[in-house]
């Protein structure tokens, strides 16, 4: 079959480190072109990259046949592009958050929809093999009814300016961390939880929370989350206990007990060898960045719109993140 054609919006690190070469490196797919507001950004990476840049989206679609779309932009433009995408008949890749509100990610969903295209927000932590265990653990009820869940998220703060804008970001540490692990958790959960309490706090001079928590009923199953842009080397941590077990993961190690009986994991894999003083396990490649973003571009080249986290899960998870503003007398709206 012939390779799809990709056409990536934005070229900051996201484009350049990761949807540029896991395009290129798909067997499906090839990137032809890129769209970028900077000039001087624009000129850097034609020439790193041999690739003809364009000032906005609409020039990209113009001058060439896309089959896909990628977007690599601040949350503030992503209806726009994913619109003007949709409406070329273009596949849509668009990293999180889809949206700055609810309502703007259910126009972009049923605009998808009304199009027939295939659609992904780039979440990342489901595509983490831990991740994957995890999930497959708990859908096999291995510890029994889920009673509790904590997840803590904490990041070290953005180096990118947008971010503390929230005409651009829409939203401060809850619109950036919150959507990963929101994802996974409507996942485990196959329910569209209540916001029971919420809080934001503004740790250091900044316009938008660097702070957020959020309590979540998932028909009677209480969650906790939190999020802060604190840490220099982040941490994501989550605990789901159960009537016969628990389990405990992050990106690196999952680990728990089930029925009585250890069990541990390093980046989805079992120890080579347990020797009682020491436990070894196999080294690891993973990388789930282009995980994520080859799966989409399978989904894409077979014409499959069931995708592990279609335009409707963005929908799903701004609403949840609405709420928590809401709930917190934050609305950011007024700020744009």
């Amino acid at each position: 079959m012939s390779k799809l054609t990709v056409g990536v919006v934005g070229a900051g690190w996201m484009a350049t480190d990761y949807h540029i070469p896991a395009f290129t490196s798909h067997p499906h797919t090839r990137v032809v072109a890129f769209a970028e507001r900077d000039e001087a950004r624009r000129r850097t990476v034609e020439a790193d990259r041999s690739l003809p840049g364009y000032g906005d989206v609409a020039s990209m679609l113009s001058a060439h046949d896309l089959d896909v779309v990628s977007i690599c932009t601040p949350p503030s433009t992503h209806e726009e592009i994913f619109l003007a995408a949709v409406d070329a008949g273009c596949h849509v890749l668009c990293e999180k958050p889809l949206a700055l509100s609810a309502e703007s990610a259910r126009r972009m969903a049923d605009a998808a929809d009304d199009a027939g295209v295939v659609t992904q927000v780039g979440y990342l932590h489901r595509y983490y093999r831990n991740y994957e265990r995890a999930r497959t653990i708990l859908s096999n009820d291995l510890i029994g009814d889920v009673v509790e869940a904590t997840v803590a998220h904490h990041s070290a703060p953005p180096s990118v300016g947008w971010y503390y804008d929230p005409r651009l970001s829409g939203g401060g540490v809850a619109r950036d961390l919150f959507p990963h692990t929101l994802d996974v958790l409507l996942e485990v959960f196959d329910a569209t939880p209540e916001v029971t309490d919420a809080s934001v706090r503004y740790l250091r001079d900044r316009t938008v929370e660097d702070a957020a928590s959020v309590s979540l009923d998932f028909d009677g199953t209480p969650v906790d989350l939190s999020a802060t842009w604190t840490q220099t080397d982040g941490v994501s941590r989550v605990l789901f206990v159960g009537t016969e077990g628990w389990l405990e993961l992050d990106s690196e190690t999952l680990q728990g007990d089930v029925h009585g009986r250890p069990f541990e994991f390093r980046h989805g894999d079992l120890p080579l060898v347990d020797i009682g003083v020491a436990t070894l396990f196999p080294a690891s490649d993973e990388d789930a960045h282009t995980a994520r973003i080859h799966d989409f571009a399978d989904h894409a080249a077979s014409g499959d719109r069931e995708t592990a986290a279609p335009a409707a899960r963005g929908v799903d998870v701004a609403r949840v993140i609405d709420s928590v503003y809401d709930r917190c007398g934050v609305n950011w709206e007024e700020a744009r």
